[in-house]
């Protein structure tokens, strides 16, 4: 977004923005992975044994309205197609029908 926005794009499309997972826990907790993955579109995403930081949703969703705060304030717009996501801080609009 950051880099959409310095090169002047107007309008910037998410995809794949799901915000949400299943592994629950303090943020920035490291985990082992035991297996498969229940977080990403790969159950191979991390392989078993794979270290990895408990995201943290909250200060994700205060960097996207920050960014959607600067588009907006330059008549530009974030829009969110991620099929099924559950961030709530960008207007929806219909991947199929885009794509």
């Amino acid at each position: 977004m950051q880099i959409a926005y310095y090169m002047g794009f107007e309008k910037v499309i998410l995809i794949g923005v799901d915000h949400s997972f299943e592994t629950k826990g303090k943020p920035h907790t490291m985990v082992v992975s035991e297996g498969d993955d229940p977080n990403h579109f790969d159950p191979c995403y991390f392989g078993k044994g794979f270290r990895w930081q408990l995201p943290d949703l909250r200060t994700s969703e205060l960097a996207y309205r920050i960014a959607k705060y600067h588009f907006e304030n330059a008549e530009r717009e974030i829009l969110d197609a991620t099929v099924d996501g559950k961030l709530q801080v960008f207007p929806k609009v219909d991947y199929y029908q885009l794509f």
